[in-house]
């Protein structure tokens, strides 16, 4: 039990007044003189001094009823476990958050802020330290709430090597992200802080040069806690001169469109640019003139082809982190679709007319389109290069074997069932004997398409509303098509009278897309449509096969890999190679600058090359202002503020919990009650004691 105003206690004191009452005696009152006792020597009735106690249980309730006043006075509760846990948390914690993104490699930033943490660590002596680094992303070092069980000198000795291994790296700054972060983990950590004293017993340490690059802008949408406060530690560098790259674009040729940045605090405004190969110098560089705080793009001469350049440097600034830009142009894809149709050159009644023309040749791909008549030669193509097979004639057995073994490897084919298609080829295809799967529908007027699914990559392109309108897309005839339900497939749309339209029909590791119309315009305005084109394209990018990753990326990146390389390792810049898992999409170690390569197991696969490059916002190295924190809502304390001031604050709160709590309670009252009763029952005892001694006289 504990007490609000224990002084009060001091009262007990009192529980001797009622002890000494009992022990004193009066003399005798209402004396009365008998006329025959007047000549006998007076002499005063005795009294028995003796500290002689004669009524216990009179006493005994007195002390009590004494006892219980004081001690109501002095205002007793219980403590709960909501009240050890604000007396634990009253201690101060620190978070030590230092910036590690790449503009902290200029000079002796990061110098300064190993020794700015190290003098933290020293002056927060006994509080508990937490140590996170950032820089597009939180990294936890030492998390909140780790187990405590050395004593603070191994704890600060352990802090001290932890920030040893610690080095800035390659990303860009986001610190709106990281305190946004570290603040949310705060007041998740505040839930179970009953006396909401913990995020003002939080300080977070921010060591950063806070250049005008660091990303902020979170913040804005981030409503940051009153209660918690950041210390900012601005580290600063005497050489300010800096300049950095940033690549616009590289066409086929090689010849690269560059944006030069120069930082505001620069004092340099005259800089060179050259393209450097792998095995020489920076060869002609062309001088450019940027004020500072301002950039300038610039065209690049072509690259010689003998000598083919792997990036850009830039000369002439203090600062080279930020100097080079790695180049690699893309490669161009070689796709080969082939069509089962009929040849027909300069035909518009021929699908093969429309469908070669529906896959143009572009700087990133180079289409070869085979078309194959009933009378052509057999296709002597492996099937690993062939990327889409397209159907729209009747097939003979061998052509029929050679489409289903391309199916069953993972291959796509699109099969039209058009006025040329008669049932007995598709039966072929999916294996199935049941005749008369495919009827001619009778078709009033035209019929339109309806319940799209827009979540198939096939519609995907189309889920916007602006291009969601299929109701101009008309429909002269068409075929129903009864698939039974041995047969797995998916209705990806269909006709206004509920016909299946397009049909997605999965045959060994490969995709069979059915449409159950003709694309020429005697059948449909589908090759006339504004949806011909895209659909026919995704219908060629379902092939897992398809390797279409771009070759561009900035530090952190993800790089989304083709399904295709089940099996593959990447070889990363100044590391050793880093072995894919089976089936891993998507590949994260972008850590640094340089050129990487893919290299798959499957040998029929090419090996891929990207380059990533440095974020040009992070070469804006000119410190911002202090007051753009505060504009956000951040609370920012200042250097000379003691953690021992913010300490009142918890303990005024520690204060306010336990007079809640006792105020809850309120075991005063029953105190008083128990006393009155003690007092009720010592007067009827007393009354009744009197009473008999009364009679004992009388008698």
């Amino acid at each position: 039990m504990s007490f609000l105003t224990p002084l009060y206690l001091v009262g007990i004191i009192a529980v001797g007044l009622p002890i000494l009452l009992h022990l004193v005696r009066h003399q005798p009152k209402n004396v009365f003189f008998f006329s025959s006792l007047r000549f006998l020597e007076h002499k005063p009735p005795q009294t028995n001094r003796k500290n002689k106690i004669e009524h216990w249980l009179l006493l005994m309730l007195r002390a009590i009823a004494v006892m219980l006043l004081v001690t109501a006075f002095a205002r007793p509760f219980f403590k709960n476990t909501d009240l050890e846990l604000a007396s634990s948390d009253t201690k101060h914690q620190t978070i030590l958050l230092i910036d590690t993104s790449s503009s902290m490699q200029r000079g002796t930033l990061w110098k300064q802020a190993l020794q700015t943490a190290d003098e933290i660590i020293k002056q927060a002596d006994e509080n508990q330290i937490a140590i996170y680094t950032f820089d597009s992303r939180l990294t936890t070092v030492k998390p909140l709430k780790e187990t405590k069980q050395d004593t603070p000198q191994q704890t600060q000795q352990n802090d001290r090597e932890r920030l040893t291994k610690l080095t800035p790296g390659w990303n860009a700054t986001n610190l709106g992200l990281a305190l946004t972060e570290i603040a949310a983990r705060l007041q998740q950590q505040a839930i179970s802080d009953p006396s909401g004293t913990l995020l003002q017993n939080s300080t977070i340490e921010l060591i950063t040069d806070f250049q005008a690059g660091a990303k902020i802008d979170s913040l804005t949408e981030f409503s940051w806690p009153a209660e918690l406060q950041v210390r900012l530690h601005q580290l600063k560098e005497k050489q300010t001169s800096n300049a950095g790259l940033q690549l616009l674009a590289l066409n086929e040729q090689g010849q690269a469109t560059v944006r030069i940045v120069n930082a505001a605090d620069s004092q340099q405004e005259q800089f060179q640019v050259a393209y450097q190969t792998a095995l020489s110098e920076s060869e002609q560089p062309q001088k450019i003139y940027v004020p500072t705080g301002q950039s300038r793009v610039i065209h690049m001469p072509a690259m010689d082809e003998q000598q083919q350049a792997t990036r850009i440097v830039l000369t002439g600034d203090k600062h080279d982190f930020d100097n080079s830009l790695y180049l690699q142009p893309r490669e161009q894809a070689n796709i080969t679709i082939v069509h089962y149709g009929t040849p027909a050159a300069g035909s518009t009644e021929s699908p093969d007319y429309y469908a070669k023309r529906a896959f143009p040749t572009t700087p990133q791909r180079k289409i070869e389109f085979l078309t194959v008549g009933p009378d052509s030669p057999q296709v002597l193509l492996a099937v690993a290069k062939i990327h889409l097979m397209i159907v729209s004639r009747e097939l003979a057995a061998e052509e029929t074997n050679l489409v289903k073994n391309y199916l069953e490897q993972g291959g796509v084919v699109l099969f039209s069932l058009n006025q040329q298609q008669t049932n007995d080829t598709f039966q072929l295809l999916i294996s199935h004997s049941q005749n008369n799967l495919t009827s001619e529908a009778d078709v009033n007027g035209y019929a339109l398409l309806t319940n799209i699914k827009f979540e198939h990559p096939l519609f995907q392109m189309f889920q916007a509303p602006e291009y969601s309108d299929f109701t101009k897309l008309k429909f002269w005839n068409y075929r129903r098509l009864s698939l039974p339900e041995d047969v797995p497939h998916q209705v990806l749309a269909r006709f206004d009278h509920e016909s299946p339209a397009i049909v997605n029909v999965p045959l060994g590791q490969g995709k069979l897309i059915v449409t159950t119309f003709g694309w020429t315009p005697q059948e449909s305005q589908f090759a006339l449509s504004t949806k011909f084109v895209p659909m026919m394209n995704a219908i060629l990018a379902l092939n897992a096969n398809m390797i279409d990753t771009p070759s561009q990326f900035i530090v952190g990146e993800t790089v989304k890999l083709p399904e295709s390389l089940k099996a593959a390792k990447v070889s990363v810049p100044k590391a050793s190679s880093i072995q894919l898992a089976a089936g891993q999409q998507n590949f994260e170690q972008t850590v640094q600058p340089g050129l990487y390569q893919i290299t798959s197991e499957d040998k029929t696969t090419p090996a891929q090359k990207f380059v990533v490059n440095l974020d040009i916002e992070e070469s804006k190295t000119a410190p911002l202002a202090i007051e753009k924190l505060e504009a956000l809502g951040i609370k920012l304390l200042s250097h000379s503020k003691t953690t021992a001031a913010n300490s009142t604050h918890a303990d005024l709160k520690r204060q306010a919990l336990i007079r809640e709590m006792e105020q809850k309670q309120k075991i005063w009252r029953w105190l008083i009650i128990v006393a009155l009763a003690m007092l009720g029952l010592e007067t009827v005892l007393a009354k009744w004691i009197a009473g008999k001694t009364s009679a004992t006289r009388k008698a």
